[in-house]
This record gives C-alpha cells, structure tokens and sequence, in this order.
C-alpha cells in the first residue's frame, strides 16, 4: 500500500501544479496544447521505445498470455464503447470512451507497480504486457477514428487501406513501438549517448501529460457541470476500467490456463487506472478529451481502494 501512495501521490502532485499554473494567463489552453504535442510526437515514443528496445525477449511468450491480454482489453474497449451508444453520445466520442475504459497506465505506473508487487521476475512479462496493450489500444482507436471520421476533402481521394495504414503504422508511438521491437529482436546494443537521449526525451512523457491535464482540468470540471449528459459514459469508463476489466482478467487466466507469472502479471495490469496517455491522445483528435480528464483523476483516486483487492485475489 505504501509503495502504491508513493507512485500514486506524484501523480495528483503534478496535476495539481497544472491546475494552479493554469489559473494564469500565460498558461492556458494554447500551453497545453504545446505540452499535448510534445509528448505525443516526441517524449512518449521516446519512452515506450526505450522500454520496448530493453526488453529481453529470450525467454519466450506464452501463446495463452497473448490471447488473454487481446481479448480483455478488446471485450472491455468494447464495453466502453457500447455503453457511450447507449447513452446516445455520438460514434466518434464512443470510441474515445472504449479506449479511456480499455488502456490503463501501463507504463509509468504499471511496470515498476508489478515489479513491486510480484517481484522484478516479472518485469519481462510487465513490459510486454504494457508494450501490446499500447500498440492494441491505439491501433483499435485510431482504425475507428479513421472509419468514422472520412469525410470529404483529400481523404476521400485515398483508399482506405492506405488512409488506414498512414493513420496506423505513421502514428509516433507505433513508430516508438516497431523500432524498439527491432532494436530488442536483433540485439543491437545503442550507444550509451543515443540510449542516453531517447531515454531523457522519454522521461518529457509523464510530466508533460499531467501538466497538460492539470491546465486543462479546471475548464474540464466546469465543461461537466454543463453538460451532465457526459457523466453516464464517464461513470461507465470508471467502472469498466477498475472493476469489470480485471475481472474480465480473471477469467479469462483461468479459462485459458496462464502460467505465471503472466497471469498475475496480467490481472493487475488490467486493475490499473488511467493515465494522462488516453487524454493526449484524445486531445489530439479533439474528441472527449475534457472528460477524460474526470476519468483519469476518478480512477486513479478509486485506484487507492480497488487496487489492494485485485492484489489479494492474483492468481
């Protein structure tokens, strides 16, 4: 319990400094879009490079941990998304509420929570499980994304195989993810100076988001208080996200039979809140970011209660 304070109270810290800083005028709105953008295009591929490129992929991945890991996060993604239709938000803010209930904060809380919990045998099977929830998660969003939002102009003129693949594969962070899946599948040892910029430009990843989300959560709590149809699909996120996914994990480890420690290894993956990560990518494409900001601070203070009791049923 002490351990997750300790990764947890940063977390509202940073916020919190957003959040005065953009009481002012020169931090504003404008601010936290130039935060958006520099961790979108360059910090958080810097960061998840890094974390994929370290990986020691060795030792083998079981065919089951692969399943599971898909199928939860798909199943709770779309979960999210089904409940935002049925409150009657639009496609395009229902596929932003499926990636805010299906990706928790599998990097920056993730990894180093598991390694502390279960042990640091398990830091491989943390970082690939944070490493394809990523990919997953962002490739299912921006594919959607794609889908509903062609229109016309330019995009209308290019296939949509093309248009998906330049969405898809021309995305930052899938960049970040395939060269560090490179990197790590050819052994190729960086030089301490690259490794040493990628890895600073990565640490810009946290901050920066949680700067960005603090700046913008004053407006985003009076934006709520306006619209009060948005607390449905938020509350749905909430649910789906601390509760219902991690016992989407549990039964999906036993059902298929996964060894450990990936089992484990999974279900408190799946148990973790948001992280500032659903509200820059949405920020980007300007689509319920306001509110994801309510759902990354909702569950990461419920975190607090839900988290120890996923602990205490691990498998």
């Amino acid at each position: 319990m002490a351990d997750l304070l300790g990764r947890i109270l940063p977390v509202f810290a940073v916020i919190a400094v957003g959040a005065v800083a953009g009481r002012f005028e020169r931090f504003g709105e404008r601010t936290a879009t130039v935060l958006n953008d520099l961790v979108y295009w360059i910090a958080l591929p810097a960061l998840i490079f890094t974390s994929v490129a370290e990986a020691d992929l060795s030792a083998g991945i079981p065919a089951s941990a692969l399943i599971a890991s898909v199928a939860v996060l798909l199943v709770a993604y779309a979960l999210g998304w089904l409940a935002a239709r049925l409150a009657r938000r639009p496609a395009r803010e229902a596929n932003a509420v499926g990636l805010v209930a299906g990706w928790g904060n599998v990097g920056y809380l993730g990894i180093p929570l598991t390694v502390a919990v279960l042990g640091p045998a398990t830091a491989f099977a943390a970082s690939l499980t944070s490493t394809l929830h990523t990919a997953l998660a962002i490739s299912v969003f921006l594919v959607a994304a794609t889908l509903g939002g062609r229109g016309g102009g330019e995009e209308s003129a290019v296939a949509l195989p093309v248009l998906l693949a330049r969405r898809v594969l021309g995305n930052p962070v899938v960049i970040g993810i395939a060269a560090g899946a490179a990197v790590a599948l050819l052994g190729v040892a960086l030089p301490r100076p690259l490794a040493t910029t990628i890895a600073l430009l990565g640490d810009l990843a946290a901050p920066g988001g949680l700067l960005a989300l603090g700046i913008l959560l004053r407006g985003a709590v009076g934006a709520l208080r306006e619209s009060r149809a948005q607390w449905v699909p938020i509350g749905a996120a909430v649910l789906v996200k601390l509760v219902i996914m991690p016992l989407l994990a549990l039964g999906a480890v036993a059902w298929l039979g996964v060894p450990a420690p990936w089992a484990a290894v999974l279900v408190l993956m799946c148990a973790l809140p948001d992280a500032a990560t659903v509200f820059v990518l949405t920020a980007q494409y300007r689509t319920w970011y306001r509110e994801s900001t309510a759902v990354v601070v909702l569950t990461t203070v419920l975190s607090l209660v839900t988290l120890p009791v996923v602990v205490l049923v691990l498998p």
